[in-house]
């Protein structure tokens, strides 16, 4: 079985990604990738690398990185800027015969050349037998099937907002990590698989063990979709000795306490190491995750072995011991109690991000996730 995951980075993460490593650009796309990857930013290859240990050939592709889509179309004889943008051979053609004349699906003429010339070409290399498309909100069902037909599984992945019902029912299967989406995509008819998300044991070789001369973190956004985790960490700001990175400052007002504990960007690598020195991570979900704990730094905080602080969630104990894995919260009071009896009795606290560590690394790692994945695409095939 042959998979191909699609997926893009924030232009911030770019920007920082090449600034820092001076000369980047300039490698072939294989020593970029293997730079971009240790970066350790997002699932990094996280699945990919999860899909292999499951015996599947499984390749990334982070379709708005300029410097490495390039790269790959000039060491594979791709032209994307002479004149009218060249198609990959017999890539055009095809999508002609699917669309009559020089008509194409609406997004694919919509994406910058580059993109959509490479892509195209990339998706004919491999051949893959399933699309991963774990960014729909980049690139539909409609523009893939186009270019893959029916004899490619096509299967979608998503746990952010999602507005776009019409193009749903143009994939194969949609992959989640939201039970209210399965619950959504059910009721519409769409072939759904609820696939929790994960954590990389290979991250604490890459990120030793330290310190934990933090006492209180948040890694993780701010912004007008994250109003009630915006109201949280004010109200822990000027109560608890809190550190907080991510993005999104520039949507938190002047005046807001949060700016006295924002120290900045936080990606991936940095990311992991602010979790290895905390003795405490605060979790808040997203408001589309309704009463479903699901996100990321579940298992990310928990993984790098500190205590975690999550709000409370209908099937929190599906996941994790709640009170001896993690600990739970119902408002911003709650929160800072919570904190402060953790801080109050070390010892405890010190145990209980032992013993989520343990949990996260037996139950919840990406291998064992992609293991789920790939028996889903054998029984949707």
């Amino acid at each position: 079985m042959r998979v191909l995951i699609l997926n893009t980075d924030y232009e911030a993460f770019l920007d920082d990604l090449y600034a820092e490593n001076p000369g980047l650009a300039g490698q072939s796309y294989e020593n970029q990738m293997a730079v971009r990857n240790a970066s350790l930013f997002g699932v990094a290859d996280f699945y990919s690398e999860g899909l292999k240990a499951n015996g599947v050939d499984a390749v990334d592709i982070h379709l708005n990185n300029k410097a490495m889509q390039l790269r790959w179309a000039a060491e594979h004889g791709v032209n994307v800027y002479a004149g009218e943008p060249i198609e990959p051979r017999g890539m055009s053609a095809k999508v002609r015969r699917l669309f009559g004349g020089n008509r194409e699906p609406k997004q694919l003429t919509a994406m910058p050349d580059w993109i959509r010339n490479v892509m195209i070409a990339q998706i004919e290399a491999f051949r893959p037998d399933v699309i991963l498309n774990q960014v729909m909100h980049f690139v539909s069902a409609k523009s893939l099937r186009s270019l893959v037909g029916k004899h490619c599984l096509l299967v979608g992945q998503i746990a952010a907002p999602w507005h776009d019902a019409e193009d749903d029912i143009g994939y194969d299967l949609i992959v989640t990590s939201l039970p209210n989406y399965v619950q959504k995509f059910e009721r519409r008819g769409i072939r759904t698989f609820y696939n929790r998300l994960g954590f990389a044991p290979s991250v604490l070789t890459n990120v030793p063990e330290t310190k934990r001369d933090l006492a209180v973190t948040f890694v993780g956004t701010l912004s007008s979709h994250h109003a009630a985790r915006i109201r949280l960490l004010e109200h822990l700001a000027t109560r608890t000795s809190l550190n907080i990175w991510g993005m999104g400052i520039d949507e938190v007002s002047k005046d807001s306490p949060i700016r006295n504990c924002y120290w900045g960007h936080a990606w991936g690598r940095k990311m992991f190491g602010i979790f290895r020195r905390s003795q405490i991570v605060i979790n808040q979900h997203i408001g589309i995750a309704g009463h479903f704990a699901n996100n990321m730094r579940l298992y990310e905080a928990t993984g790098c072995g500190a205590a975690l602080v999550t709000d409370r969630k209908v099937n929190l104990n599906e996941l994790f011991n709640v009170g001896s894995e993690v600990v739970d919260y119902g408002d911003p009071d709650e929160c800072l109690a919570r904190i402060e009896d953790l801080l109050g009795e070390p010892v405890r606290c010190a145990e209980i991000g032992r013993k989520g560590q343990v949990r996260t690394c037996s139950d919840h790692t990406y291998v064992q996730r992609a293991a789920e994945l790939t028996a889903a695409f054998v029984r949707f095939a």
